[in-house]
């Protein structure tokens, strides 16, 4: 019989080996009904892996905390870490979360993509309209770009394809991240360290004075991050940020909340695109239908139109899906819209606006991308129906 560190080693390279094969983004091993068990977030559904003997669980911490340099001897309070693991599909780069819950320590593995540095804008999923509309917005000289939506909806994929598509050797493009997720060739990137002075806000006043043709700020979360980013896109920077609002329009609502005078904040934005992650349908399976009458009606579709369903085969493991696509919405500040956000007008008129203005809200985007094939209206429902 193994030791225990030796069988807990064997757990954890098993586990982080099955995290890669399966295209997991997330690892979460926790305590339920007396015993250890294992789930892995895929495609954005979280699916159990394995479950073990309880008595396992304080070596799995201990190997786990050993890999990423954390206080073997601290389980009543949070840890955060990071660590390379050599995989059977190479090394593979992890961030890892430690809390203490009522049962036990639970750890949350992240598992960071490796190719970052190679995203492009076509790899993110916008539509074609989109697509058009996003790169006339990053062909800005300056002005304040914000992604939008709630955590785990792509804002960090596109952020970072957006910023390999702006790093040319004539400019100097800097981030600020919380954290890092990956490196990029030729770009100047900083990590949030609260505990060293290192916020959103002082690293970015910072970078005020670093001659920046970009910058990135991971998320705009407080007002003095907020007037400092306002501050840089009126000075000669393109800015781009995340911002946590539901809706692309309410950028303009979240960073007026945050004190931003509609003056300024009508000059320096110049568009913000809300987006969702939904389930891509497997082409090896995928079923068309004719939608109802009432499905039609609530789509704006014809009898013409056709939807897909899922089914289920060996290559998407019996689920009939196999990735993930984005939908998005393009908010672009026209001349009409920068007056009418100068003006304070309320969020359901900006939106009325904006769709007057050629804007495709998030929900027809779904709808379009059901259309096509990529995804099924169910799971555009649940991303954007049925949060709102």
């Amino acid at each position: 019989m193994r030791e225990p560190e030796q069988t807990a080693q064997v757990v954890v390279d098993q586990c982080l080996d099955a995290a890669n094969k399966l295209r997991a983004s997330d690892v979460h091993i926790e305590i339920q009904d007396g015993k250890l068990v294992f789930r892995m977030r895929i495609d954005g559904r979280l699916r159990q892996w394995r479950e073990l003997p309880l008595d396992l669980h304080p070596q799995v911490m201990a190997r786990l905390k050993i890999v990423a340099q954390l206080d073997i001897s601290t389980k009543r309070k949070p840890q955060d870490g990071r660590f390379t693991h050599q995989t059977e599909a190479g090394l593979r780069d992890y961030r890892i979360a430690t809390a203490p819950m009522l049962e036990g320590e639970k750890a949350v593995i992240r598992v960071l993509a490796t190719d970052l540095a190679k995203l492009n804008i076509n790899s993110v999923g916008y539509s074609e309209p989109n697509q058009k509309v996003y790169m006339e917005l990053l062909a800005r000289p300056h002005g304040l770009l914000l992604h939008c939506g709630p955590t785990g909806s792509g804002k960090t994929t596109a952020l970072y394809a957006a910023i390999n598509h702006l790093s040319k050797g004539w400019r100097n493009v800097q981030t600020i991240e919380d954290p890092v997720e990956g490196r990029l060739s030729g770009v100047n990137q900083a990590q949030v360290n609260a505990e060293a002075g290192l916020t959103f806000a002082s690293i970015l006043r910072a970078y005020l004075r670093q001659d920046c043709d970009v910058i990135l700020v991971g998320e705009i979360r407080d007002a003095e991050t907020a007037e400092l980013a306002v501050q840089a896109s009126l000075t000669g920077h393109l800015v781009l940020g995340t911002i946590h609002t539901n809706t692309a329009v309410g950028a303009v609502t979240r960073l007026a909340d945050m004190g931003v005078p509609p003056f300024f904040l009508a000059t320096a934005l110049v568009g913000a695109i809300s987006q969702r992650l939904v389930r891509r349908l497997c082409k090896s399976c995928r079923q068309p239908f004719q939608p109802s009458l009432e499905i039609q009606r609530q789509c704006n579709l014809g009898p013409q139109h056709q939807l897909f369903q899922a089914a289920g085969c060996g290559a998407c493991g019996k689920l009939g899906y196999r990735g993930r696509v984005g939908i998005q919405e393009i908010f672009s500040v026209t001349p009409r819209l920068r007056e009418a956000i100068q003006q304070g007008l309320p969020e359901s008129e900006l939106q009325t606006l904006a769709m007057r203005n050629g804007m495709i809200n998030i929900f027809l985007d779904g709808v379009a991308k059901s259309v096509a094939g990529q995804t099924t209206i169910e799971e555009v429902y649940k991303s954007v129906v049925a949060e709102g």
